[in-house]
């Protein structure tokens, strides 16, 4: 066989070997929740269990569409697809969750933004190792606004458990405590409290797998997002930041254009834009340290990873969500709306206000 020959069969099989290898499928590289109500359930952990069993199991979840899930502030999960995924037009990747609207939002009904929603931010990396990948947020739509960008959390393992010492610890009140420290307009802040238990979840909340005595997950961190509707504690409702908003794992319909993301979005640590052709890893971190009474934490859940691009016709009519930019908020939320509409508490612009209390030009108002 000559030289030419060779060289044209060579290129033919590492083109054919490419496109055979590039599947939806994901490998979960990393998995570590932070305290949760489902730790240890989605997926099943044992005390004997191993993180690179634990991502095998989580892969295997993603592979039948069941969850992941990542428990309160910080938790996250890191994973591979079996090819570089392509920064073309549009949107590039589906992440799905288990977010849902509300039946019956006592406020707004059947227009309501509300339900269950429980945000995870988009980190995406690029380099030939997890551990020595470069990492960029993809900045959703409260990046430039509400987000908080130096959000530092450790939580520590828990001494007892319910039937274990239990004179010792009352695993309701005071079960993991934790440490956290951020900067906010400017001026630093910290803050000491306890995750609790709640009553339908009586597993260790502590991922069985981690072995030190301490977790601690630092980066940016989302408003809370949840209402006590009923005004007792016994109807929460968690809504999207704003009807467009996006950016963010389970936090709107798997079904509509703001579960996908777009590798165009990514910013470096200083939140400048950053020109990527391609990733290499996708993680999803939850993005939200909020506690909503009997239902405990809010908590990211990840149902699924999808390479839009892979899908026949895609490229051909793409997703386009345009980008807010620092310069300016399109669509502001009710804490920094100053263009002369009127909102409600929750960030929804309101066009017919009736007797309450509502935020214009940044501020409260008070409508008779």
């Amino acid at each position: 066989m000559t030289t030419k020959r060779k060289i044209m069969l060579s290129a033919f099989t590492c083109m054919a070997l490419g496109m055979y290898s590039q599947s939806q499928d994901v490998t979960v590289l990393q998995l570590h929740p932070a305290p949760g109500q489902f730790v240890n359930t989605l997926p099943e952990a044992n005390s004997e269990s191993t993180h690179e069993e634990m991502c095998a199991k989580a892969t295997e979840s993603l592979r039948n569409g069941e969850l992941i899930h990542l428990g309160t502030y910080g938790g996250y999960v890191t994973v591979q697809f079996d090819h570089p995924v392509k920064n073309l037009r549009g949107s590039d990747l589906r992440i799905t969750g288990n977010g849902f609207y509300a039946n019956a939002d006592p406020v707004y009904g059947q227009e309501t933004i509300g339900g269950s929603f429980e945000p995870g931010i988009v980190y995406v990396g690029v380099g030939n190792d997890v551990e020595t990948a470069q990492w960029y947020e993809l900045a959703g739509s409260e990046y430039y606004t509400t987000e908080i960008h130096d959000f530092s959390i450790t939580y520590h393992k828990p001494t007892a458990e319910e039937g274990e010492h239990k004179q010792f610890c009352s695993v309701y009140d005071n079960y993991i405590k934790w440490e956290a420290t951020w900067t906010e307009n400017g001026e630093r802040r910290d803050s000491t409290g306890y995750h609790i238990k709640n009553s339908f979840h009586k597993q260790t909340y502590w991922p069985l797998w981690e072995k030190g005595e301490t977790l601690t997950f630092s980066g940016g961190k989302l408003p809370n997002n949840a209402i006590d509707q009923s005004g007792k504690g016994t109807y929460w409702v968690l809504y999207r930041y704003a009807p467009d908003a996006y950016g963010y794992v389970d936090a709107s319909l798997n079904t509509d254009d703001y579960s996908t993301f777009d590798i165009d979005w990514a910013v470096d640590k200083d939140g400048n834009h950053v020109d990527l052709e391609e990733i290499n890893f996708v993680k999803v971190v939850c993005g939200i340290f909020q506690y909503c009474g009997w239902l405990g934490e809010t908590s990211t859940e990840v149902a699924g990873f999808q390479d839009l691009h892979l899908i026949e016709g895609y490229d051909d009519n793409p997703i386009i969500i345009t980008p807010r930019q620092p310069a300016g908020i399109n669509n502001p939320t009710a804490s920094s709306a100053k263009d002369g509409y009127i909102y409600d508490l929750t960030g929804r612009r309101v066009t017919s206000p009736t007797r309450g209390i509502y935020i214009k030009n940044g501020r409260k108002i008070y409508i008779k």
